[in-house]
């Protein structure tokens, strides 16, 4: 049970938006429900810190979270049933001998990690590539504005059944801030990684040809993982952020086909299903024309943030010999309304076939738990698509660190 005033206020909010989205995305029995809220309370409510006050900080965040203290998301699939998700970025407050909160990042992890059963062998791996030494600290500390929030890490759980599955994402910025490369810093990371159950190499050979043919126009900023053991969990992921500053669809398709690298009738089913949502996803309800879909790209409501530009994970899961390779959309840079971005998720969900889309469900749920409190937005929506899976379709429900007013204020939101 919650202990303190910020503990509470955490506990009522997840109430007001986890809880009805668990409810209403009929996927969840009433005991996996109260397993989750009961998780949140002992394990999840003491990590997001003070409750939302208006915020003294810039911010910078991994553009797949947005900026948020904390995030609900809903999965959905054309061959599967609907998840649930939360996550949220851990804060700093960039003063004594932890500047980055990397030491407290540390210990929230291998918690969180002990509470949900999980593997901490590849998270230590990556904590160990990727934290900072004591004289990156101080080197880095002399670069960086007091304020400024750079989380150490991002955590989320993916809800399945009564079960959470904790997963880490640890931005890979501060480390290629010093001067290094990120592309070097996340591949050597991540070869000889045999002992702890993957075998990537042959994927990573083919995302080091990728990255290298971008000449720095597509780095890596994050590496995610699920803290799970892939020996006897096959399946169990690898997930490279790379984000770009362009979002047309000629880069979409450049990416995940890694430069035509991959090829095979899945990869261009998923190309072709995501040119038929294209216009969607950038809130032109009339269609895009075929002589500038390619390259024509929208005007972004916030040009320049942090979470601009688009965002794609290459999913590199043990066991397997191809990645899959998703994008994420920032959404609310193109919609201006929340309703509106549901509204373009429900039509997308329509044109590929899903329920929810063909029944109007989305649009309802959506609206139903966030349409009437505006604490949460529609930040983020991740499309792939894979033959076991079908189409993968994940909307984000973030509260931001700002309220609107500062982001217009801090980011030039051009209204």
């Amino acid at each position: 049970m919650a202990t303190t005033p910020d503990e509470e206020f955490w506990s009522k909010h997840a109430r007001s938006t986890l809880g009805p989205l668990l409810s209403l995305a009929g996927t969840y029995t009433a005991s996996d429900q109260a397993s989750h809220l009961r998780f949140f309370d002992e394990h999840v409510a003491s990590c997001l810190g003070s409750q939302p006050v208006d915020p003294k900080v810039e911010y910078w965040a991994s553009p797949d979270l947005a900026g948020t203290r904390f995030e609900v998301s809903l999965n959905l699939t054309t061959r599967g049933k609907a998840k649930v998700r939360l996550s949220f970025d851990l804060l700093r407050d960039g003063t004594g001998p932890d500047p980055f909160g990397e030491k407290n990042a540390r210990e929230m992890l291998h918690r969180l990690c002990s509470a949900t059963g999980g593997d901490p062998r590849l998270m230590d791996h990556l904590m160990k590539a990727f934290f900072l030494s004591p004289s990156e600290t101080e080197a880095l500390r002399d670069k960086v504005r007091p304020h400024m929030q750079i989380p150490p890490a991002c955590i989320a759980f993916e809800l399945e059944g009564h079960r959470q599955i904790l997963k880490a994402y640890i931005p890979i910025v501060r480390k290629s801030s010093l001067g290094k490369s990120a592309v070097d810093i996340t591949l050597n990371a991540l070869r000889d990684l045999e002992t702890l159950g993957y075998d990537l190499s042959y994927n990573l050979d083919l995302l080091d040809e990728y990255l290298a043919s971008c000449q720095g126009e597509a780095d890596p900023i994050m590496i995610g993982i699920d803290c799970l053991d892939p020996k006897t969990n096959q399946g169990s992921r690898v997930k490279v952020y790379v984000h770009l500053k362009t979002c047309t669809f000629a880069t979409a398709r450049d990416v995940i086909t890694l430069g035509g690298r991959l090829s095979g009738e899945p990869t261009l089913k998923k190309v072709n299903l995501l040119r038929s949502i294209w216009h969607l996803l950038l809130n032109e309800s009339d269609g895009i024309s075929d002589d500038k879909i390619d390259t024509w790209s929208k005007q972004e409501r916030s040009p320049g943030a942090a979470f601009s530009g688009v965002l794609f994970s290459i999913d590199l899961a043990a066991g397997k010999k191809m990645p899959d390779i998703k994008i994420y959309v920032p959404v609310f840079q193109y919609a201006k309304r929340t309703e509106t971005a549901f509204r373009n998720t429900n039509a997308i969900l329509k044109t590929v076939g899903h329920e929810w889309g063909q029944t109007g469900r989305f649009d309802e749920v959506a609206t139903a738990v966030f349409g009437r409190q505006k604490a949460h937005g529609q930040s983020h929506l991740s499309y792939s698509y894979t033959e076991s899976k079908g189409v993968y379709i994940t909307a984000y429900f973030s509260m931001p660190v700002f309220h609107g007013e500062q982001i217009t204020s801090f980011y030039n939101i051009l209204d």
